[in-house]
Order: C-alpha cells, then sequence, then structure tokens
C-alpha cells in the first residue's frame, strides 16, 4: 500500500532536522577537542573572541542565515506583492481622481502599489526568519516559542512606524501560516 507523500515529506524534514542537529552536535564536539590543551587567549581567538555562556544544539552558519532570510524574503514579497494588487484594485475603483484617469495612470497606480507591498512584506518576513534563525542559533527556545518571540519582535519593528500599522493584519497572517506550518509537520498524519 503506497504511503501519504506528504506524510513521506513531513517524514523527511524530520529526519533533516534530526540530522543537522546531529552533525552540529558532532561539530562542537571537534571544536571542544580541538581547543583543549590551548591557552585561553588562543582558544577565544578560535571561537572569534565571542564566549557565550548558553550552549545550543546550532551552530551560527552564514549560509543557514542567508537560506532563512531569502526564503522570507520570496514569501513575504509573493504575498506582498499579490495583497498590494488587491489593495490597489480596489483603491483604484474607489478613487474619484482615478475614475477619471487614463488606464496607463491607473497602471502605473496599480504597480506602485503592488511594488511597496512586495518589498514591505520581503523585508518584514525576511527579518521574521533572520530573528528566528537567531534566536534558534542563540538560545534555542523551541520551534513555537522561537515563532512566538520573532513574531513579537518582528510585529513590533512593523508596529513602531506608524505607516506600516494597517499592514499588520497580513502580517499576522505571515507568522499564523508559520506557525501551522509548523503545527502540521508536528501533528498532522501521524
Amino acid at each position: 500500500m503506497p504511503e501519504d507523500p506528504t506524510h513521506l515529506s513531513d517524514q523527511k524534514e524530520r529526519i533533516f532536522r534530526q540530522m543537522q542537529r546531529e552533525a552540529d552536535r558532532i561539530e562542537k564536539e571537534r571544536e571542544e577537542r580541538s581547543r583543549q590543551g590551548l591557552p585561553l587567549d588562543q582558544q577565544q581567538q578560535l571561537k572569534g573572541g565571542e564566549t557565550s555562556a548558553i550552549q545550543t544544539a546550532y551552530t551560527f552558519r552564514w549560509g543557514d542565515l542567508f537560506k532563512s532570510a531569502a526564503f522570507g524574503g520570496c514569501i513575504g514579497a509573493i504575498t506582498g506583492s499579490v495583497f498590494g494588487f488587491m489593495d490597489s484594485m480596489r483603491l483604484a475603483g474607489q478613487s474619484e481622481v482615478l475614475k477619471n484617469a487614463s488606464n496607463m495612470a491607473k497602471g502605473k497606480y496599480m504597480m506602485e502599489g503592488t511594488t511597496r507591498s512586495a518589498t514591505l512584506f520581503g523585508v518584514f518576513f525576511s527579518g521574521f526568519h533572520v530573528v528566528k534563525y537567531g534566536l534558534r542559533v542563540t538560545v534555542d527556545p523551541g520551534d513555537y516559542s522561537e515563532i512566538g518571540l520573532a513574531g513579537a519582535i518582528s510585529l513590533g519593528a512593523l508596529m513602531s512606524k506608524p505607516n506600516f500599522r494597517p499592514a499588520m493584519p497580513y502580517a499576522s497572517m505571515l507568522i499564523i501560516m508559520d506557525s501551522v506550518h509548523l503545527l502540521m509537520r508536528d501533528f498532522g498524519g501521524e
């Protein structure tokens, strides 16, 4: 009997995360073994001069940070462009000035709104994923706490600018979608 492909995908994702944690743990053990016997100043030079009181199962990698930022930026930009286009269409239909304008002017207005919204949501969701990755590497509070803390920080940054406050429901929806994905991965199909 063939297995459900979504279940296989979830299993592969879980196995990949476990393998990544194991590889990070082994790498940290190797670093610790290589530092044994070295003076403290040389240990700090090997470590980059930083000392941390908290040890996590993850090590920082620029490639992983870039992947997180790129993923958030792509998903945010796609979502933002869709919502920006819908909002621009709605506003163009309601505006008395644009009702009398040429189709070219309406198109320009809609493209500006789409671009503005795509940029805003791309930067927002990219920042959310960067904060989430930073939390995982520094304190590793767990998947659900990562989303909660990164969401609070990201939404707080969005809320600080009055011009961006109308985007709060859409931004919250992006974070909720990330949470639902996590819930479905952990509890769905088992």
